[in-house]
């Protein structure tokens, strides 16, 4: 996809992390892990109940500025923000709505690349012009943020819901890989909460 081998899209140094020490934030993520895993292997599980403690967990560890869990709408094919924390989550999430088909002249926009991709992504500058040119218009108007992270959701190769997470400030979100890695079992928990159980409603 153009621009996907943008620098800007990239993965910031290890240990770079200012909101905490780098292996406070680690520790807080497989304490969660741990968390989670314990749910999942209980008699009764149920999905919202993961869900949110898979976003806690991340927005707790990093202190992210808000994060939002985005859900496919089978009647549309796009993927709409169902619920979040944070900053005016609330009011935001509705606002998602990544689109994962287009018209054959029409290229993807970043969103809708890296949920077909599958690939975890941190945006480190999205006011970089190769990034700036390529987010959604209602990102542009309701969110803009400087910088986020885009964890999908895949099943069957196919994406089915999608982790966004952004930071507050100037400084363009600091992950490790270590600290990524994480985030990414978190997501990974969250899938085989999708696989095990069948939502209602």
């Amino acid at each position: 996809q153009p621009g996907m081998d943008d620098p800007t899209v990239k993965l910031p140094a290890p240990g770079a992390q200012v909101q905490a020490p780098a292996a406070v934030i680690s520790d807080a993520l497989a304490a969660g892990i741990q968390d989670i895993t314990n749910v999942l292997a209980g008699d009764s599980v149920r999905l919202n109940e993961v869900l949110r403690m898979v976003l806690e967990t991340m927005y707790h560890a990093l202190g992210f500025q808000r994060i939002v869990f985005c859900l496919r709408d089978p009647t549309n094919g796009r993927l709409h923000g169902r619920f979040g924390l944070g900053d005016r989550a609330a009011v935001l999430s509705p606002k998602f709505e990544v689109l994962l088909r287009w018209p054959a002249n029409q290229a993807p926009d970043l969103f809708g690349a890296v949920c077909l991709k599958g690939s975890d992504t941190v945006i480190a500058d999205a006011r970089a012009a190769t990034i700036a040119q390529r987010l959604p218009a209602w990102y542009r108007q309701h969110i803009d943020a400087r910088s986020f992270l885009l964890l999908p959701m895949v099943m069957k190769q196919l994406p089915f819901a999608l982790i966004y997470a952004d930071q507050a400030g100037n400084d363009g979100l600091q992950l490790s890989e270590r600290q990524l890695a994480l985030l990414s079992t978190l997501r990974n928990q969250a899938v085989m909460a999708f696989r095990q159980i069948t939502p209602q409603g």
